[in-house]
């Protein structure tokens, strides 16, 4: 296992949640097909707060997502702002520290505040696979710092 690049998925669920009709077996399966080209998945984290998405449908495709691999990270605001993507920040770079280049940081997101984490990664030549929900609204700032970039 060591002859294999070290794979990490942070999936910013929260500003990037799927649609309600999509299945979550489905959804792993394509990420975990994109990440197998970069090397082994060692982590798959999912980050949101639990207590904002308790629809029953929601807990169901949650249920769905964690029994297909994915770690669901509880993420509670209690009236903070950008929870979310601190914990992804710190966890990415919590990766970087355990796990030298070469390696792959997938991250799900399509927020700008990811840049400046992304850009820093690359320079020390991690490779950087932005994956990024549809929409015309994806700063530029952030996907320019991608190795790759893949629309959702």
């Amino acid at each position: 296992m060591s002859d294999y690049r070290k794979v990490a998925v942070f999936w910013d669920y929260e500003n990037c949640t799927p649609p309600v009709s999509s299945q979550g077996h489905a959804i792993v399966n394509g990420i975990r097909r994109i990440a197998h080209v970069f090397g082994c998945v060692t982590t798959f984290k999912a980050y949101l707060d639990m207590s904002v998405q308790s629809s029953k449908s929601s807990v169901a495709f949650r249920s769905v997502l964690q029994s297909s691999g994915v770690s669901m990270i509880d993420c509670p605001h209690s009236g903070r702002k950008d929870v979310v993507d601190k914990m992804i920040l710190v966890d990415m770079l919590a990766f970087a520290i355990d796990h030298h280049s070469p390696a792959t940081i997938i991250l799900i997101a399509g927020d700008r505040d990811y840049a400046y984490a992304i850009s820093t990664l690359r320079l020390r030549q991690y490779t950087v696979v932005l994956i990024v929900p549809p929409s015309q609204n994806i700063p530029h700032s952030l996907e320019s710092q991608a190795s790759v970039v893949i629309d959702w």
